[in-house]
């Protein structure tokens, strides 16, 4: 004779994957958005959450019409879902931190300028590593290589994060240019008798800044939110722009005013826990020295793409 006793009810496990849902969706706010970040389908985040609050017994989200917002329980699963994000990433830097093959992926970020003058090199690095996978993304704002977003930042920063190693390259200068078409004929002696491609006035970019600080009166004809944009409509001959100094040989550009106070150093950078992982010392050292021989070119100083 056996007694069972009574059964009982044991909530779900909680999964990882769903908690990565909670998190990407507690960031973005939209299942469009998470589920573009996560790289899985709409109906898998929805699927996710639905499992998340069975397992947890708890509503994580309000649905309002514009945006998803977390609930005072969703907010807990948030905070500690994060610092098990953080747990979890770090395990695995440090695991592949000590991968001594000169193979497999390598994700670049680095500003569109410094891709602009970098691709030679990077086909270069292909052809030399044809075991590495290199992929490069563009983006104006940092991303954060302690999550993994990408494994080697070129960054422009006065000072890394006390996590990131690397080291400094050059010194990125900028300056106000135009095309000599547009501004032939034109006095460059006032900043505001001339006609301004910008980015949005709210950006906190140093571009924009400058602009709100030197030429609050500036005649904008149009803005943009990204430096090719903006590049564009120069090249159009739309106005004058705040550019970096390694694009003017690019184009058929003409120098308004050089601008020392927006100088700033280019990084080579990693996290501290990848320093030592093969490929991404290879592809830092190759491109610390293709940048090097365009020193004179990123401080505005070379007259022509090397």
């Amino acid at each position: 004779m056996t007694n069972d006793g009574p059964k009982i009810d044991r909530p779900a496990p909680l999964s990882w994957d769903d908690l990565r849902v909670a998190l990407a969706l507690g960031r973005a706010r939209s299942v469009r958005a998470a589920s573009r970040a996560l790289g899985v389908s709409h109906s898998t985040v929805l699927r996710r959450l639905e499992s998340l609050e069975r397992a947890t017994g708890a509503q994580i989200f309000d649905r309002g019409k514009s945006s998803w917002e977390l609930t005072s329980a969703g907010q807990d699963v948030f905070d500690s879902a994060g610092e098990l994000e953080a747990i979890i990433v770090g395990l695995e830097r440090r695991v592949e931190g000590r991968d001594l093959r000169l193979a497999g992926p390598v994700r670049v970020s680095m500003p569109a300028p410094i891709l602009s003058v970098l691709a030679p090199d990077l086909l270069r690095f292909s052809a030399a590593h044809p075991h590495i996978e290199l992929t490069t993304t563009v983006s104006e704002h940092f991303v954060d290589l302690a999550l993994r977003e990408a494994d080697i930042a070129l960054r422009v920063s006065p000072q890394p994060t006390p996590s990131l190693v690397g080291r400094r390259v050059a010194l990125a200068a900028s300056a106000i240019y135009g095309t000599k078409r547009y501004l032939e004929g034109r006095s460059l002696r006032d900043l505001d008798q001339l006609d301004w491609v910008a980015h949005p006035s709210e950006s906190s970019l140093p571009f924009a800044t400058w602009m709100n600080e030197n030429v609050p009166n500036a005649n904008v004809v149009l803005r943009a939110d990204t430096l090719a944009a903006i590049r564009t409509a120069v090249d159009a001959d739309a106005g004058v722009a705040i550019l970096p100094c390694a694009l003017a040989p690019l184009g058929d550009y003409r120098m308004v005013r050089r601008l020392p106070e927006l100088d700033a150093p280019l990084w080579v950078l990693t996290h501290e826990d990848l320093r030592s992982k093969a490929r991404l010392r290879a592809c830092r050292d190759f491109l610390a020295e293709a940048i090097a021989q365009k020193r004179d070119l990123f401080s505005g100083k070379a007259a022509s793409v090397r």
